[in-house]
C-alpha cells in the first residue's frame, strides 16, 4: 500500500510539472507576440517624433518603450523561473529581472528629463517648431489600434491561461491609449496655430510616464530588500484550519509576485509522531499552494506545542 502511494506521487508531480511547462510556453508565446507589436509601436513613434520635431510623440515613444521592456522583463522572469536552483543560487535567479527593471527605469527617467528640458525650451520660444502632417495622425492612430488589439489579446489569453502577469501587462498597455489621445489633441492644436501645445502635451506625457516609472521603482525596490509579499493572516488562516495544528507563528514571505518564497513555524501536539507531523506539513503546503498559486517554495518548521507544567517552578530565594 505504501509502495503504491510512493509511486503515484512522482507521477502526479510530473503531470503537474508538464501542465506548468505547457502553460509557461503559452504565456511566453503571448509575450513574444506583444513584444514585437509594442516594439513596432515604439519605433514608429520615435521615428516620426524625430522627423517631425514633435516632442510629444518622442515622449510618447518612451511610454511604448516601457511596454516593450515590460514584455522583455516578463520573458526574463518566465525563463529564470524555469531554471532550477543550484548550489551557488539556492533561491534561483529571479531577482535578475528586478535589476533589469530598475535599470530600465533609470534610463526612462534620464530620457524624461531630456524631454522635459526640451519642452520647457520649446515653451520659451526656443527650438524647432513641430511639423505635423497627415502622416503624424496616421502613425499615432495606427499605434492606438495596435494598443487596443494588444490589450484585448492579453486580457483574453490571461483569462484562458489564468495568468495574472498577462492581465497586469494588458492594463499597462491600456494606459498608452490615454497618452496617445493627448498626442492627437496636441496635433490638432498645433495645426490650428497653437505651436505651444506640443510643449504642453510633452509635459503632460512626462508626468504620465513618470508615474509609470515610479510604479516600476515602487514595485521592484521592496523585492530587493525582501519586503513581505503575502498577508500573514491569510497564511495563518489556512494552516489553523488543519486538524492537529495548535498554533502558527513567524510567517515570513519574500520574492517576486509570481514566485514567492514562504516559511512559517507550526506548533503541533508534543505527542504527535514525526511521520504524522511531516504528513500534516505536506497537507498544509498543498493547501497553501492552492490559495497562493504564486508560491515557488514553502518551508514549514515543526515545533512541539508547549506543555503546561503541573509542578510549580522553583522560586529563587
Amino acid at each position: 500500500m505504501n509502495n503504491s502511494e510512493d509511486c503515484a506521487a512522482p507521477t502526479d508531480a510530473a503531470a503537474i510539472a508538464d501542465v506548468a511547462r505547457v502553460r509557461g510556453r503559452a504565456v511566453r508565446r503571448v509575450f513574444i507576440i506583444t513584444l514585437f507589436l509594442n516594439a513596432a509601436v515604439a519605433i514608429a513613434k520615435a521615428l516620426y517624433g524625430y522627423s517631425s520635431h514633435s516632442l510629444s510623440v518622442g515622449t510618447d515613444s518612451l511610454h511604448s518603450i516601457l511596454d516593450a521592456s515590460g514584455n522583455v522583463l516578463a520573458l526574463f522572469g518566465l525563463h529564470w523561473a524555469a531554471v532550477p536552483a543550484d548550489e551557488r543560487h539556492p533561491y534561483g535567479r529571479r531577482k535578475i529581472e528586478i535589476l533589469a527593471a530598475l535599470g530600465i527605469g533609470v534610463l526612462i527617467v534620464i530620457g524624461m528629463f531630456e524631454f522635459a528640458v526640451a519642452a520647457v525650451e520649446s515653451l520659451r520660444g526656443h527650438g524647432t517648431p513641430p511639423q505635423i502632417g497627415v502622416a503624424g495622425f496616421a502613425v499615432v492612430i495606427a499605434t492606438m489600434v495596435v494598443n487596443v488589439f494588444v490589450t484585448r489579446y492579453e486580457h483574453r489569453k490571461g483569462h484562458e491561461l489564468g495568468s495574472t502577469l498577462l492581465h497586469a501587462d494588458a492594463q499597462h498597455t491600456k494606459s498608452d491609449l490615454y497618452a496617445s489621445a493627448a498626442v492627437v489633441a496636441s496635433f490638432l492644436a498645433v495645426r490650428a496655430g497653437f505651436a505651444w501645445a506640443d510643449g504642453v502635451a510633452t509635459l503632460v506625457l512626462v508626468a504620465l510616464v513618470s508615474h509609470v516609472a515610479w510604479e516600476v521603482f515602487k514595485e521592484n525596490v521592496p523585492i530587493l530588500i525582501d519586503a513581505a509579499v503575502l498577508d500573514p493572516e491569510g497564511v495563518i488562516a489556512v494552516a489553523r484550519d488543519m486538524p492537529g495544528v495548535r498554533d502558527v507563528h513567524r510567517v515570513r514571505s519574500r520574492g517576486v509576485r509570481h514566485a514567492v518564497e514562504l516559511d512559517l513555524h507550526l506548533q503541533v501536539g508534543a505527542d504527535m509522531s514525526l511521520t504524522s507531523a511531516h504528513r500534516l506539513a505536506r497537507e498544509i503546503e498543498a493547501q497553501l499552494r492552492v490559495k497562493f498559486p504564486e508560491l515557488s517554495d514553502v518551508v514549514i518548521h515543526i515545533e512541539p506545542a508547549p506543555v503546561p507544567d503541573d509542578k510549580p517552578s522553583p522560586q529563587s530565594s
